[in-house]
């Protein structure tokens, strides 16, 4: 088992301080849409992003696990909340993938390893939601996107 441990204390207005570990301490608020400062991560904003880093850090482990040579990576994530009879939930979470490897054979063999399945099955984060976490995944080689 594996326990991670978090820490918050309430600053002011509709702010607090996060801290976990010797990590640099985050200020948190209440999103602008809910009458928070601008400029300050939310919680909201967090739990996308929590989403969209351990898809990230699922896909880099089967990159090493596979010997796949990755030239890059991003992504790009939006998380839908809506009113809902139980109150505020989020309803889904987009995330867009864009992958560039080092060329065609990688690609096909990235197809053939499901990367977009094991993502979806292996990400405990995105695992652990209520919510659906659907995926778009484009793998490119390095090649087409030099013509």
């Amino acid at each position: 088992m594996h326990n991670f441990q978090t820490k918050t204390e309430w600053r002011h207005a509709r702010e607090c301080r996060v801290s976990a570990r010797d990590n640099p301490d985050l200020t948190v608020a209440t999103p602008p849409e809910f009458g928070g400062p601008e400029g300050t991560w939310s919680p909201e904003e967090l739990l996308v992003a929590s989403v969209e880093s351990c898809l990230l850090s699922t896909f880099l482990y089967f990159v090493h696990r596979f010997g796949l040579a990755l030239e890059s990576y991003s992504s790009t994530s939006t998380g839908a909340m809506e009113k809902t009879s139980q109150g505020l939930r989020f309803t889904g979470i987009d995330v867009s993938i864009s992958v560039v490897v080092a060329d065609r054979d990688v690609v096909q063999k990235a197809a053939s390893l499901r990367l977009k399945e094991k993502l979806e099955k292996f990400c405990p984060v995105s695992a652990s939601l209520n919510c659906p976490v659907r995926i778009v995944f484009d793998v490119t080689p390095r090649d087409a996107m030099d013509g």
